[in-house]
């Protein structure tokens, strides 16, 4: 995933950022437990990859950012019959 990708809105929540991490760890747990060190060495590596992507680089406000920037501005210029006025 990018960084560009890691930003999208749905990621914004914390509650979402904290869920799909702890699922990874817990799924990266259950890999150690049953004796599976490959796939419990992939999963730390994603769960590692999840915490650096989502809580030390993560900027929340970005996507606001990149949002306002993509909105027309309303200059109030439009003629009244105009097809871009409500």
């Amino acid at each position: 995933m990018a960084s560009k990708e890691a930003q999208h809105p749905f990621y914004r929540p914390l509650w979402v950022r904290i869920a799909i991490v702890a699922v990874v760890i817990g799924w990266s747990v259950l890999e150690w437990v049953n004796d599976e060190p490959i796939w419990g060495v992939l999963t730390a590596g994603i769960a590692a990859w999840g915490i650096w992507m989502f809580f030390i680089t993560y900027d929340p406000d970005a996507p606001r950012a990149a949002d306002d920037a993509t909105l027309p501005a309303d200059t109030g210029d439009e003629e009244p019959g105009s097809p871009n006025r409500d």
